[in-house]
């Protein structure tokens, strides 16, 4: 008897209900292995491996008339899985006790919480109470107790709070997050020239992130080799960028800087024109879709923190002044109708981001 529809989909639903059953035990092995790394103090990820599993998948598929690319993205999707249930396993022996300033805003929270899945004790210094971790009173004596103390404030307020912590003579590790950098060199570097294990951390993720796993963070040496050395493994699971604190902002201006502008831009173009967003979107195309989700997320974001990371980084000016070429260049190979120019811009942009 033939088939019905019906019935190929409840074929279908036993073989998903097997692929999840197959999916937990692979998650169960990875585990067991997770309890090995921590015991052995083993890094959590192992690139080599990942990448010779992925190359497993993706030879596999083709001898089952799969596409490669999907068996890239399962073979993806799994190993990040396995490890951030490795990532949860505890780690008595490099458990430490933490201190984490401005521990209730969003980024600061964050960092609680991760900090404290990955099996450290939580202190917060910050105005207000905490439902999960203790709040400490005494910034000085929060200082001197912990061992590792990270700072979670506003970027304008970084440097002041830097050397204060700093002022009560710290002896453990000492790094903050803030998104630009210029205001606190000073301190950081004459904090590190007297002997101090500072660093600077910066998270290239907002406090909405699942996870720290196969996510960038850009670690800034600030003079202490010491610093660095105990700052990695904190962060065990994500890309660590290593570079000189000197060369952060210049990064960032294209990174954060220029990103954020371009799509502060087009929601004001938008908004500044006119036209209703409900006619703009039930006629819009692939690509401005796609524009207006990533504009959408900007407008949504902390205004503070933008406008902090538009003021305080000096080398937005060179960004944004590039940025301002190109809007004149388009619109100069638009208007005036230099199909040649404008055609070139479209190859050598192809061109830059590896394009044929």
């Amino acid at each position: 008897m033939r088939e019905s529809i019906e019935d190929i989909r409840k074929r279908i639903e036993k073989i998903d209900r097997e692929i999840l059953r197959m999916m937990a035990n692979r998650t169960a092995a990875a585990v067991e292995m997770g309890k090995m790394k921590a015991n052995d103090s083993l890094p959590l990820r192992a690139p080599q491996v990942e990448e010779k599993v992925i190359e497993r998948y993706m030879v596999r598929a083709k001898e089952f008339g799969m596409s490669a690319d999907s068996a890239r993205h399962i073979a993806e999707l799994l190993i990040v899985e396995s490890i951030e249930q490795q990532g949860r396993i505890p780690r008595p022996q490099q458990s430490k006790r933490f201190l984490i300033v401005g521990g209730n805003g969003r980024m600061g929270g964050w960092l609680c919480r991760f900090f404290a899945s990955r099996g450290h004790k939580i202190r917060i210094f910050d105005k207000g109470e905490n439902a999960r971790f203790p709040v400490e009173k005494d910034l000085k004596k929060g200082v001197r107790d912990a061992e590792v103390i990270v700072l979670a404030t506003p970027i304008s307020q970084t440097a002041e709070v830097l050397k204060e912590v700093l002022s009560y003579d710290p002896k453990g590790l000492v790094f903050d997050i803030a998104s630009i950098k210029a205001p606190s060199i000073p301190v950081l570097r004459e904090a590190a020239a007297r002997g101090a294990k500072v660093c600077s951390l910066h998270p290239m993720f907002g406090p909405e992130a699942p996870s720290i796993i196969n996510r960038n963070v850009v670690m800034c040496n600030c003079g202490s080799i010491e610093a660095l050395d105990l700052a990695r493994p904190l962060v065990d699971g994500s890309n660590v960028i290593e570079l000189d604190v000197e060369e952060h902002d210049s990064l960032m201006a294209y990174v954060l800087g220029l990103s954020h502008a371009v799509n502060i831009a087009f929601f004001e173009a938008l908004r500044q024109s006119g036209r209703g967003y409900k006619d703009l979107d039930r006629a819009g195309s692939t690509t401005f879709h796609r524009q207006v989700g990533i504009s959408r997320d900007v407008a949504s974001e902390n205004a503070q923190l933008y406008y902090e990371i538009q003021h305080l980084n000096p080398h937005n000016i060179e960004a944004l002044a590039y940025l301002q070429r190109a809007l004149d260049d388009l619109r100069e190979a638009g208007v005036k109708g230099d199909r040649e120019a404008f055609e070139r811009m479209m190859t050598e942009g192809s061109e830059y981001f590896g394009g044929n």
